[in-house]
């Protein structure tokens, strides 16, 4: 049995999320949290001899959704360089996502009738994966203005300290410095 390269990484990423993905279920759902995302597990709910653009859609969403929780496990244990490193299969599942989707929605005769098994699991894999996003978003947001909040505390904490100190001149008047040094921060924008 040959592996394609591009799955070799992905089951590679998704092992290792194991860990990271248990500290996302203990750190910030509740019980009511983990038994409803139970209920989103769609695999058990799939139709059967399904083939063509509509199951690389289904596949392709399970994939991302998968990375998307791995990457939002990744961000909760603060391994910021092992979320980073699964940009590239994201960028890679989005861009296939994007084409497939782009694909059913010309062709849309390929999935059948409205009210088809097809369509209804599609919409299921669908909501699963926007849930997952909105739990990302909200991680990221989150870790977004810590960030910012240190940013700022510190950009301040060095302006109070660099701060010219201003003195009394011969008349009793309050005289400033005759220059200002100026601090600058550099900030990366990436998490």
């Amino acid at each position: 049995m040959t592996v394609d390269p591009r799955m070799a990484i992905f089951s590679r990423s998704r092992e290792k999320s194991e860990k990271p993905t248990q500290k996302l279920k203990d750190a910030s759902m509740s019980d009511e949290d983990i038994s409803e995302q139970s209920t989103l597990d769609t695999s058990s709910q799939k139709p059967q001899n399904f083939t063509g653009p509509g199951q690389r859609l289904i596949d392709i969403t399970e994939q991302l959704t998968s990375l998307i929780k791995q990457e939002t496990g990744f961000l909760l244990s603060r391994a910021t360089k092992d979320a980073a490193n699964l940009h590239g299969e994201k960028s890679r599942l989005m861009a296939l996502y994007k084409t497939t989707l782009h694909h059913l929605q010309v062709n849309e005769h390929l999935l059948g009738p409205k009210e088809s098994a097809i369509r209804g699991f599609i919409r299921k894999v669908t909501d699963s994966f926007r849930d997952a996003l909105k739990e990302h978003t909200r991680v990221v947001i989150r870790m977004k203005s810590i960030s910012e909040g240190i940013i700022r505390s510190i950009g301040e904490e060095v302006t109070k300290q660099n701060r010219p100190v201003v003195g009394y001149g011969a008349n009793a008047a309050m005289v400033a410095p005759k220059s200002a040094t100026t601090t600058s921060i550099s900030l990366n924008q990436v998490i």
